[in-house]
């Protein structure tokens, strides 16, 4: 950070500073206007803490580099980094409070913004408003993590998008099983997965992706880093660049970096509990089965949230029972299907949460007896050379059988 003498007036404090020292604070920064201050800090927000026993966690970074600001926050467990265009007079950094900071840049007009630091003392002008803040000087911030590797591997963020948003609902929110607490990423051969499990459901998907070395033996990142991660993304569709380190994976995006400390834990072989013997084939239409679950979902028990699934040649019947009002729903969709006769149950949020992300017009289970792991897949391929599958265990018994 520069310093300098105080020379005048003091615009924090109001103290008279000596009249022989230069007027104009050491760094100054100008922002073409406030919407794009808030872009970039919105960039970074949610990584901010809103309570924490660190302090400087609280804070913003706020840096000048290559003609640009680049704005960071953090939480120890991920790392946000972004650029916005500005004009730079001066080198230096600083820490500000960072949802005061978001808060005051959020209500000011649209209009160039300008931000000057000198030591700790941060004053924002724009239009004809004048804000003034004590920071915290950078070399009391947490430093970035060193993720170095000798490769770099590059996929579409649309790619990645489609991992996540199609896996990291199922991550484990149980505190026994720590391998469980993440998603698993693997790239390699040509491929990159991502799965999720835990223990009751497990998502797994599959893409292709111009990589030819050998796979990795694979990565757990944690859901936060994965749904910030996922935000940055958004509609893009420009390259994504993974390092993988050896406790932090490094995300580099178009307009952001993202570095997220690892799971250290051995994740459990999922493609072991993946049944292959699946030989009862039902397709239904996408929109009427989801349409029928949230409607008989209203009358499923609270806690348990059962809905019994009878497999009949041409539909399947969906069926709740509500204890507490004595209230029952039943309902039937149309299905193909020319097996036997089969009942099962599940939780029907687990269901949804399938169906939700199922972008072809049917939906296929996968069945084999009425206690064992059933199979949902979409109907058709979503993506090109892509492999959606979903696992979802039963009730071992129903709300009308206990």
């Amino acid at each position: 950070m520069v310093h300098s003498v105080q020379c005048g007036p003091d615009e924090v404090t109001g103290e008279e500073r000596p009249a022989d020292c230069p007027k104009e604070y050491p760094v100054k920064i100008t922002i073409p206007s406030s919407a794009t201050l808030m872009s970039g800090i919105q960039t970074v927000l949610n990584v901010v803490p809103p309570k924490t026993t660190l302090p400087i966690l609280s804070n913003m970074l706020l840096e000048t580099e290559d003609g640009h600001l680049t704005i960071g926050a953090t939480d120890l467990d991920i790392f946000i980094m972004t650029k916005i265009p500005a004009q730079i007079s001066g080198e230096g950094s600083i820490t500000v409070p960072g949802r005061k900071f978001a808060e005051m840049v959020r209500e000011l007009p649209d209009a160039p913004v300008d931000i000057e630091v000198d030591g700790v003392k941060v004053i924002i002008r724009c239009d004809r408003g004048v804000f003034r803040l004590v920071g915290i000087s950078k070399d009391e911030y947490p430093a970035l993590p060193d993720v170095t590797s000798e490769q770099t591997i590059e996929i579409p963020s649309s790619s990645l998008q489609r991992l996540i948003r199609k896996t990291v609902y199922a991550v484990s929110k149980d505190e026994i099983h720590p391998s469980l607490w993440g998603a698993f990423l693997r790239i390699g051969r040509g491929a990159v997965r991502m799965v999720a499990t835990d223990g009751h459901r497990l998502a797994k998907t599959t893409l292709p992706c111009d990589v030819s070395d050998a796979a990795t033996e694979g990565i757990i990142v944690p859901p936060k880093a994965l749904n910030n991660l996922s935000r940055l993304i958004g509609e893009s569709d420009s390259p994504s660049r993974i390092t993988i380190g050896e406790n932090h994976v490094l995300f580099e995006l178009e307009n952001a970096r993202l570095f997220a400390r690892l799971i250290e834990a051995t994740y459990p072989d999922y493609e072991r509990v993946i049944p292959s013997g699946n030989d009862k084939v039902v397709k239904v239409n996408r929109e009427e089965l989801e349409s029928a679950v949230r409607r008989v979902s209203v009358l499923s028990n609270p806690t348990t949230r059962q809905i019994r699934y009878s497999f009949r040649p041409g539909f399947v019947e969906l069926s709740s029972f509500s204890h507490d009002i004595g209230g029952e729903a039943r309902e039937e969709v149309p299905a193909e299907y020319e097996g036997e006769a089969m009942d099962t149950t599940y939780d029907f949020r687990y269901l949804l949460d399938v169906v939700e992300r199922i972008e072809s017009e049917d939906v296929v289970f996968k069945l084999d007896t009425p206690v064992s792991a059933g199979i949902i897949t979409p109907s058709r391929e979503e993506a090109e050379g892509e492999d959606y599958q979903c696992l979802i265990m039963p009730f071992r018994t129903t709300e009308a059988e206990s």
